[in-house]
């Protein structure tokens, strides 16, 4: 099954937004910063201040995406005849890879070795990061040091093939394993505790349980949308129970099967109260699974328009291609829809992301639910006649972000108002709901339009995600600090506070030229 270029957009948008948000010097509007940790609260956490920022947004978005991801990337797999249990082995080596990942950064990020050579090792932890994760494509050349001629000439595999793939990653892995021994090793006054697994990338530590979780949950519940909110109930109701201190639901939320073990054994590679797993995390799934469900509405779509086009250019030998509105049979039914409703699709999805960022930040809960109200009944209008099967697809995922939103609003007051930290029922629901209205606002730019060559560099950043994440921190800022340049992007914000952006836009401008070019080579990392 081919990609969704739109839901590769909300992916790279999200990781564009990690990336910038974390790299913008201090000085500038509150809203620039997590509600929580920003001017507010002098750039300390607090978590009584209620409201989101586009901020928050980023990492629920890129939960929303890896849901959606899921019914495409299993459903193939599943057509191929394969079996829940045979999936099981692929879905817990993704949890140890991203869960490896996590603590390789944590061990070998910039930010955290000191000494002079500490840009030098980042450099070469993403080198090593590269081998570690890069699938080759078949016959590749576009490596030359890799060539059979030369570095593996003496094993005789072809580039790209999956032997040559599994030596280059074992390879990569074993000596990222003795690059963090070093590290730990040289600098004890850093990793005062030793090496241990709970120090990790907590980011990527959630992305890894999610990956295992929501696959399974959608596994157990495809076909049934019913059950599947069943287990979402399910989640809600722990969660708010969990908080009833020496209750059943208390224990079971905080249980770990790693507490059944010696301490002596868990203190070796743990420090107190960390672990590669919490029942905490399964709170996430209540913006993963929203995700399955429009990656269910996603794939049919998909699998739909593959189909139609499949039957009519048969005897031209075309292969079909979803990316561009996917079909000749739709793009003429899209000429008979009204291109001015598409228009007012456009803006009103990505009005109800604003708006609502804007009500919910600034406190005004009445207008912006009356108005968010407003704007979904003008979504429904505008979608209610002559439909086609990609306009079908937009009326379910407005309907189903319409629900998500409006469940999060209600529950807003609730737990003192939404807040990503410590997450709030309505965060999930809220930032799930306005991540289908992001994804609506691509698909139609792209799907129904067909102009995603507008977005094209934020499409590419979502199709290699794991580059994005580490390629600002590991290669840009080095190099900003080796050439000198980092002390003077740092001195831009005592011109002016809004001169702080500078710092953001380069390295996440550099971030994303890398990012493309390996998208353009085909060097994807996967777990």
């Amino acid at each position: 099954m081919h990609r969704s270029s739109a839901l590769d957009s909300l992916r790279g948008l999200a990781i564009i937004g990690m990336v910038f948000s974390g790299t913008i010097a201090t000085g500038l509007p509150a809203w620039m910063y997590h509600a929580q940790v920003g001017p507010r609260s002098g750039m300390k956490f607090d978590p009584t201040i209620p409201g989101i920022t586009w901020v928050d947004l980023v990492f629920p978005f890129f939960l929303f995406a890896m849901g959606a991801a899921i019914p495409l990337a299993m459903s193939s797999k599943l057509v191929r005849r394969a079996t829940i249990p045979s999936l099981l082995p692929g879905l817990l080596k993704r949890f140890l890879l991203l869960a490896f990942f996590a603590i390789a950064i944590y061990h070998t990020t910039p930010y955290r070795i000191t000494g002079e050579a500490n840009y030098l090792l980042a450099m070469l932890a993403f080198g090593l990061f590269f081998i570690s994760f890069v699938r080759m494509p078949v016959g590749s050349e576009t490596l030359r040091f890799c060539s059979p001629r030369r570095w593996f000439w003496f094993v005789g595999l072809p580039v790209g093939s999956e032997t040559f793939n599994r030596i280059l990653n074992y390879s990569g892995m074993i000596l990222l394993a003795a690059l963090i021994a070093f590290n730990v090793i040289s600098q004890p006054e850093v990793f005062s505790n030793g090496f241990k697994l709970s120090h990790n990338d907590i980011i990527l530590l959630v992305l890894a349980n999610m990956a295992v979780f929501g696959a399974l949950i959608w596994l157990l519940t495809r076909g049934n949308v019913t059950l599947r909110l069943a287990v979402m109930a399910v989640i809600v109701a722990l969660k708010l129970s969990s908080t009833v201190e020496g209750s059943w639901t208390h224990w079971l939320w905080n249980f770990n099967p790693l507490q059944w073990l010696p301490e002596s054994i868990t203190s070796l590679v743990y420090s107190p109260g960390g672990w590669l797993y919490r029942m905490d995390f399964l709170k996430y799934l209540l913006i993963v699974l929203p995700g399955t469900i429009a990656g269910d509405v996603i794939f049919r779509w998909m699998k739909n328009s593959e189909h139609d086009f499949i039957l009519q250019k048969t005897a031209k030998n075309v292969q079909p291609s979803v990316s561009q509105s996917n079909s000749i049979a739709e793009k003429a039914e899209n000429q008979n829809f009204d291109k001015r409703k598409m228009i007012g699709l456009l803006v009103l999805s990505i009005t109800l992301v604003i708006s609502n960022l804007v009500g919910l930040y600034t406190r005004w809960l009445v207008p912006n639910f009356l108005l968010t109200l407003a704007l979904c009944g003008v979504g429904f209008l505008l979608l209610r006649s002559n439909p086609t099967a990609l306009t079908r697809k937009y009326q379910e995922l407005f309907s189903w972000g319409t629900a998500w939103l409006l469940l999060g609003l209600l529950v807003e007051p609730f737990e003192g108002g939404i807040r990503k930290d410590h997450a709030t029922l309505s965060y999930f629901f809220v930032t799930s709901g306005l991540a289908i209205f992001t994804y609506l606002f691509f698909s139609i730019l792209t799907d129904y339009f067909g102009k995603g060559k507008l977005v094209r560099y934020i499409t590419d950043c979502g199709q290699n995600p794991m580059v994005a994440y580490v390629a600002g921190s590991f290669v840009m800022v080095p190099l900003l600090s080796m050439t000198q340049l980092m002390p003077l992007i740092n001195q831009l914000p005592g011109i002016h506070p809004w001169l702080g952006l500078v710092k953001g836009i380069v390295i996440t401008g550099g971030m994303m030229a890398l990012t493309v070019v390996t998208v353009r080579k085909k060097w994807f990392w996967k777990t």
